[in-house]
C-alpha cells in the first residue's frame, strides 16, 4: 500500500472504528437480510421486515452527483417509484451539483466526519473507490445480494468484485464503451465518409476544417474526454496497453500511447477541435455537437441513446480509427469500456441500517436502469431486461441497436484509462495533463506531456 493511501485510510479507519462500534458492529458483510423488491420477483426486503415490527419507516440518506438534465430526470423517476418498492423506507435525496473531484471531495468529507448523514451513495468507482475500500468505509454486499436473488437479473459481467473478492457497489450506469459520435447529415452534405484510420479521418477533418463547422467537439477542460480519445487511438496499436499501465508493465511514454499523442498533437494542428478547446467542459461541448455546430464529438456509449432520440437520423457513431491503414480490419473490434469495478450504489459500513440501506441500492439501480430502457430507449445495462419484464413501446433507434449487436463481437474490452489508475491522484494527474496538452502551446510538446502522463500514474 501506498503512503498516501496508508494516510488516508488510517484517518478514516480510525472515524470508523468509534462509529463502528456505536452502531453495533453493523459492518459487517451482511448477516441476514434480502434485499430485493417485490416488484422485480425478489424476496420481502429487510427494510419491511424490520421496519413492520416498530410501524415506523426507516429513515435513510442518499448522496448522488447531480451532473446534468438526465441525471436529474433519472432520479426524479427513482424518488418517484421508491415508495412502490421500499414502501417502509423514508429516503432524504441530497443532489450535489459539480465534477467528479468536487464529488467525491464530499463523500471522503462525509465518511471522515464519521458518517452522519450517508447510508447509500452513488461511487464512481475506479480510483475513486480506492481509499474508501482501504479504509473500510464501503459495506460488502455480498451476502445481501445473494439472498435477495440478485444474481438472476442481471447479466454474467455485472460481477465484478473488488481485489478482495467482494462486491461493494450495485452497478448502476450503463455498460459504456468509448466511440466518436457524427452528425450523418453533415456529413452527408460535405461527401464524406466514416473515417476507419487516421489517414482518413484527418482528411474529414482538413474538409471540415474549410467550414464553420467545428469538426471534434470534446469537452477538454475536464480531462476525461480528451484521455478517452488518447486511448482509443492507442488501443489500435495494443489494446491491452492501459492494462500493462495499471499493472506497471509498461509506461505512457511506451509506443502505442507516444503515437496517439502525436495523432491528437497533429489534429491539433489542424484545426480540429474547437477555439480555447482546454477550457471547454463536456456541458459545452455536447450541445455544440447536438446543435449541429460540431460534425464528431469524442464521448462514450451513454450518450447513444440521449443522442439518437434528440437528433433522430442525424446521429451516428464510429469507433476510433486505426492508426495504421494496415491494421484497418482491427476496426472496432477492441473498445475501451465495460463494466466499472467497484462503481454503482454503495452502502456505508456504519449505517444503522445495513438491511435496508443494500435494499436501496438495488432498488435505485433498477429503477434507474428501467427508467433508461423503457423511457429513453437505452437498452446498455447489466439488467436482464426480457427477464424482467420491462418493455419499450418503440422499435430502439438504429444507433442503439447496431451499437448494441456491436457488443456482442467486441474481441477485447478493459476500462476506460481515467477509471483504472489505481490511485485518484493518479486520475486527476492524468487528466489534468491531458487538459494541458490540449492547450497546443508551444512550450508543452509531446514529449514532455508523455512524461507527466508517466509520472501521473505513479501518483500516490
Amino acid at each position: 500500500m501506498n503512503k498516501w493511501k496508508k494516510l488516508t485510510s488510517l484517518a478514516l479507519v480510525g472515524i470508523m472504528a468509534g462509529s463502528l462500534a456505536a452502531c453495533g458492529g453493523a459492518g459487517g458483510s451482511g448477516d441476514s437480510g434480502s434485499s430485493g423488491s417485490e416488484s422485480s420477483g425478489g424476496t420481502e426486503s429487510g427494510a419491511e421486515s424490520s421496519s413492520k415490527d416498530s410501524g415506523e419507516k426507516v429513515k435513510l440518506n442518499m448522496l448522488f452527483n447531480d451532473t446534468d438534465e438526465n441525471v436529474q430526470a433519472e432520479m426524479a423517476y427513482v424518488m418517484e417509484h421508491l415508495p412502490e418498492v421500499l414502501p417502509d423506507v423514508e429516503v432524504e435525496l441530497e443532489m450535489v451539483p459539480g465534477d467528479a473531484q468536487t464529488y467525491e471531495t464530499k463523500v471522503r468529507t462525509m465518511i471522515s466526519a464519521g458518517g452522519d448523514g450517508l447510508d447509500v451513495w452513488w461511487e464512481r468507482g475506479g480510483s475513486w473507490a480506492t481509499p474508501i475500500l482501504e479504509s473500510e468505509s464501503a459495506l460488502p454486499l455480498d451476502d445481501y445480494l445473494e439472498a435477495s436473488g440478485y444474481w438472476d437479473k442481471v447479466i454474467p459481467s455485472a460481477k465484478l468484485p473488488a481485489e478482495d473478492g467482494h462486491t461493494y457497489s450495485v452497478p448502476f450506469e450503463d455498460i459504456s464503451y468509448e466511440i466518436v459520435l457524427y452528425n450523418k447529415k453533415i456529413f452527408a452534405d460535405n461527401n464524406l465518409e466514416v473515417p476507419k484510420t487516421v489517414a482518413e479521418l484527418k482528411s474529414v477533418v482538413e474538409t471540415l476544417a474549410k467550414t464553420d463547422i467545428v469538426p471534434i467537439s470534446v469537452g477538454a477542460k475536464d480531462g476525461w474526454c480528451a484521455a478517452m480519445m488518447l486511448e482509443g487511438f492507442a488501443y489500435s496499436l495494443d489494446p491491452e496497453m492501459t492494462e500493462k499501465i495499471v499493472n506497471g508493465e509498461a509506461k505512457f511514454s511506451d509506443e502505442p500511447y507516444a503515437e496517439a499523442a502525436n495523432v491528437m498533437k497533429e489534429l491539433l494542428d489542424m484545426g480540429a477541435f474547437s477555439k480555447n478547446v482546454a477550457l471547454t467542459g463536456i456541458d459545452e461541448a455536447l450541445p455544440m455537437f447536438e446543435t449541429g455546430k460540431a460534425a464528431m464529438m469524442a464521448n462514450g456509449s451513454w450518450a447513444v441513446a440521449s443522442g439518437a432520440e434528440k437528433m433522430g437520423e442525424d446521429f451516428g457513431y464510429f469507433y476510433y480509427p486505426v492508426i495504421r491503414d494496415e491494421d484497418v480490419d482491427v476496426y472496432g473490434k477492441n473498445v475501451a469500456g465495460g463494466v466499472k469495478q467497484n462503481s454503482g450504489m454503495m452502502v456505508y459500513a456504519g449505517t444503522e441500517h445495513p438491511d435496508e440501506a443494500a435494499a436501496l441500492c438495488e432498488a435505485v439501480a433498477e429503477l434507474r436502469c428501467k427508467y433508461v430502457y423503457e423511457e429513453k430507449g437505452n437498452p446498455f445495462t447489466v439488467y436482464k431486461a426480457g427477464d424482467l419484464g420491462w418493455t419499450y413501446d418503440s422499435d430502439f433507434a438504429e444507433p442503439v441497436a447496431q451499437l448494441a449487436e456491436d457488443m456482442q463481437n467486441f474481441e477485447y474490452v478493459y476500462g476506460l484509462v481515467q477509471d483504472v489508475m489505481p490511485t485518484a491522484a493518479a486520475s486527476s494527474g492524468i487528466m489534468q495533463a491531458t487538459s494541458k496538452f490540449m492547450t497546443n502551446t508551444p512550450d508543452y510538446t509531446v514529449d514532455i506531456y508523455l512524461e507527466d502522463m508517466d509520472k501521473a500514474a505513479l501518483e500516490e
